[in-house]
């Protein structure tokens, strides 16, 4: 082969290259452009519905929520804020509920210590413990009209303030999650069936689920202290 032959051969391959190349090019925005513009992921928010399973068939527990003995829960945010609220437990054992009274905006909160009350139909309040240091950044703004909410909804629209942590690190040796709350849910529930007999005749409407004012039904006069030893607000050494 001559050398101009060899010369024809390899321009003749480097343009093939270049087209190969080109169209690769042309194709890629092209392709874009039949997919359509890529489409965000949706936002999480900390009222969103969650699934729940149950603890010693009575309570409900999100899988997402880390979780106080003093029955409160807490769930982290993207705005570096956590959202409180109080658990199934604590809704049912003092419900119908008439009023949350809850610490101002900007107001500091202890983790163990008291943030806020709940107030049931007969005017009768029960304290309740933060599960986080921090300062309170906004409150639940529904529950002003509608209490209930936290009683109907406590993992949901009944969530009652967001607090900017201050310790949450060291906050978290008190908490619980996972297999361990469903063990202390169930160790609450087993004492809370102690202080009736016999069963929970007393509590149950269609098949033995508890009622709301679970504390009122087993003792009508003394129901705020007895709540008060399970959320851990009572003057003596609490036995939930």
């Amino acid at each position: 082969m001559i050398p101009h032959d060899i010369l024809t051969l390899y321009s003749a391959k480097m343009l093939e290259y270049g087209i190969a190349v080109l169209f690769l090019l042309l194709f890629i925005p092209f392709w874009s452009y039949v997919q359509g513009p890529a489409k965000a992921p949706a936002l999480a928010t900390a009222t969103r519905r969650t699934p729940v399973a149950r603890a010693a068939e009575w309570f409900l527990i999100p899988a997402d929520r880390l979780f106080h003995r003093g029955h409160a829960w807490l769930m982290g945010g993207d705005d570096g804020l956590v959202t409180v609220g109080l658990d199934d437990f604590a809704a049912k054992l003092v419900g119908p509920l008439s009023r949350v009274s809850l610490p101002a905006v900007g107001a500091s909160v202890g983790q163990g210590e008291q943030a806020w009350s709940l107030t049931a139909a007969d005017g009768r309040s029960v304290d309740m413990l933060s599960p986080v240091d921090g300062t309170v950044a906004a409150l639940n703004p529904a529950l002003a009209a509608s209490p209930d909410l936290a009683e109907r909804d406590p993992y949901g629209d009944g969530w009652l303030m967001k607090v900017r942590p201050s310790r949450l690190r060291a906050n978290r040796i008190n908490l619980m999650a996972g297999r361990a709350v469903h063990r202390w849910m169930e160790e609450a529930a087993a004492g809370l069936r102690g202080h009736v007999a016999p069963g929970l005749g007393a509590l149950a409407q269609d098949g033995g689920a508890p009622v709301a004012g679970m504390a009122r039904a087993i003792d009508p006069d003394g129901w705020d202290r007895l709540a008060a030893t399970f959320l851990l607000t009572a003057e003596e050494g609490p036995d939930a």
